[in-house]
């Protein structure tokens, strides 16, 4: 009776088979939402999560700053440098393209450039990164930035909108690099979860390819289509276009809000004592606590500026998340 028992018994889910269903589960469902609702979950998405994920994202960072540098003060320094003056430079390009002394040959050129340096200091993040490890050479890093810098010269529209698709991918690397060093058990599940992206944005093809093309009829609903490459591919439904990077997005902001969290419990936000420059008696404690409560602010902000003027606050919203885009470089690329 007792190996009878055993045998009819449920069988138990591990945690790593719960989190593969967990996460398919909810591709799925926001898979059909998004495609069913595209410009409405722009829209809500944004609203409600942009501010929150990037509060999330500096958290993390902030715990896995170390108080002293040391050997990796050339490679903080390039990474922190490069983030403050190629946000400046991004600025400067975004709000000074409207003025008259600008023709478009020399925006285009003046964007190529930006494009370029931001390449190369990718690039020398990488060689230094490989410096750092032990028999370790990362020189072809710089074979691949010139080539990469070569196509961002001849197709910058391309180029320009790959990053807007590769974007959310970035934070599926970081969950995987950070899975390899607190859940390795889930690693195999976690892949099988990356697998899974392709084969739903397969299904939104086949659903939308065919689909017209959402309405154009206000300026916001056209800056979402053309945010998703609607110009630029206009041979392609914008409904599909649109529904693919809001689906994005929304993996995006729910590796930052939720799962990261999950598997790395210093990234859990009411948990200070894990960042370095608080708990350590050396570290800026009122710093810190400074920082965290200006990004709360910012969260409250861009709410209130949501909720008021959706259209401009997205515009300088995205205007300004250039600067959380080129933090993510340097963090991701040290943990390689």
């Amino acid at each position: 009776m007792q190996e009878i028992s055993t045998i009819n018994s449920p069988r138990a889910f591990s945690s790593a088979q719960i989190f593969a269903f967990g996460f398919v589960a909810f591709c799925a469902i926001a898979a059909f939402l998004i495609g069913s609702f595209p410009l409405q979950l722009s829209i809500v998405t944004i609203f409600l999560f942009a501010g929150v994920h990037n509060f999330m994202e500096f958290r993390y960072f902030a715990a896995r700053m170390p108080l002293t540098w040391g050997k990796s003060r050339l490679f903080y320094s390039v990474g922190i440098g490069g983030v403050i003056v190629l946000t400046s430079a991004y600025l400067t390009i975004y709000y000074g393209s409207g003025n008259w002394l600008w023709s478009a040959e020399k925006w285009q050129i003046t964007v190529s450039v930006w494009n370029t340096l931001f390449i190369l200091w990718v690039g020398m993040l990488f060689y230094i990164r490989g410096r750092q490890k032990a028999n370790s050479d990362w020189t072809l890093a710089f074979a691949f930035a010139f080539l990469l810098a070569a196509l961002a010269w001849l197709v910058p529209a391309y180029w320009s909108l790959s990053l807007v698709y590769l974007h959310p991918f970035i934070a599926m690397w970081f969950l995987e690099r950070q899975i390899r060093r607190t859940k390795k058990e889930w690693l195999k599940a976690y892949h099988f979860c990356l697998a899974s992206i392709p084969v739903f944005l397969a299904i939104l093809w086949l659903i939308l390819a065919n689909q017209p093309n959402l309405p154009e009829d206000t300026t916001l609903l056209w800056r979402i289509s053309q945010h998703a490459g609607s110009e630029i591919l206009p041979g392609i439904s914008s409904h599909f276009l649109v529904a693919a990077h809001v689906f994005l997005e929304t993996i995006h902001y729910t590796v930052w809000i939720l799962l990261i969290p999950l598997v790395d419990f210093r990234a859990v936000p009411w948990k200070l004592k894990e960042i370095p420059l608080f708990a350590n008696k050396k570290g800026f404690p009122k710093l810190v606590l400074a920082a965290m409560s200006v990004s709360v602010i910012v969260i409250f902000a861009l709410w209130l500026g949501f909720s008021v003027d959706y259209e401009t606050t997205r515009d300088v919203y995205f205007a300004f998340a250039i600067a959380h885009v080129l933090a993510e470089f340097p963090f991701l690329i040290k943990m390689l």
